[in-house]
């Protein structure tokens, strides 16, 4: 990998902020109104090689895709003195969490392209921050949007907010400035504490807010728990789910995060991933 043209790249991007947002922002556009054009082609594929193929041609796509990048990094990694451990487990990690979550946590197997789509938001947020934990963060509020985009805009039907794909995304995020600091790119120097950063603050605090937002009924975990102040509804069946859904047209049970689990388990692994910059290369 040609790492001097990726650092170029991204001190190209830092010293031209009104740029850089303009690439954010109209990646992000891409992402929201290319959905429904890239579902609509996911099902005319699978209707010609059928879900079990599909599934099959995915999985070897992703498991090439990540073989390729290790393949790469190897000489990087075989040259690393400084905390090489500790970027393999980072590295680890990510990928078999990616590889547990497309196993039990998919309808089919093209759903892993919510990761692909933002390793590149995060690199572009990536060079505003220069932090690795705090670039993961500010793509949540992309993700929230995202999601709520498709579930109220593009698929009203369906029932659910998909905590499943934020999940993914932030693997993707993670995958992405792991593979970038493994390559050397440094994040901003002086890091403080975990618990004194800006980023750290701000995800307590918004863990708060919705805490918050919840107990007064502005967000409703489920339909029954719904009142007349509520504006956003997680969940749209009256029960909690079960911890397997079957689908019925793919024929097979896949775990729909319920938001109890969301509201811990998003918040730690933006923590898992702000580690990234206490031992950052320097």
């Amino acid at each position: 990998m040609n790492i001097n043209f990726v650092q170029n790249f991204i001190f190209w991007l830092q010293q031209r902020i009104a740029i850089n947002l303009l690439f954010v922002f109209a990646y992000f556009l891409f992402i929201l109104f290319m959905h429904n054009p890239l579902v609509r082609l996911s099902v005319w594929v699978e209707g010609i090689l059928s879900l079990p193929v599909y599934n099959i041609v995915i999985a070897v796509v992703f498991l090439v895709l990540i073989s390729v990048t290790v393949f790469l990094l190897q000489k990087k990694l075989r040259e690393e003195t400084q905390d090489r451990n500790l970027k393999l487990i980072y590295l680890f990690l990510t990928i078999t969490a990616i590889i547990i979550h497309s196993r039990f946590m998919f309808d089919s197997n093209i759903e892993i392209i919510h990761s692909f789509e933002y390793i590149f938001l995060v690199f572009l947020i990536f060079p505003i921050t220069r932090r690795f934990g705090a670039a993961i963060l500010f793509t949540l509020p992309f993700m929230l949007f995202d999601e709520w985009f498709q579930a109220h805009v593009l698929y009203p039907f369906l029932d659910y907010f998909d905590l499943n794909d934020i999940m993914m995304d932030t693997y993707g995020c993670g995958l992405a400035l792991t593979v970038l600091m493994i390559l050397g790119v440094k994040g901003a120097s002086n890091v403080q504490p975990l618990w004194k950063r800006p980023e750290f603050i701000l995800l307590i605090s918004l863990v708060l807010l919705v805490l918050v937002a919840v107990k007064l009924c502005f967000i409703a975990p489920y339909a029954n728990d719904a009142c007349s102040n509520t504006l956003l509804v997680m969940n749209n069946r009256i029960v909690p789910e079960p911890f397997f859904r079957f689908h019925p047209t793919h024929n097979l049970w896949y775990h729909v995060m319920k938001p109890a689990e969301a509201f811990i388990l998003i918040p730690l692994l933006h923590i898992f991933y702000m580690g990234l910059d206490s031992f950052r290369k320097t």
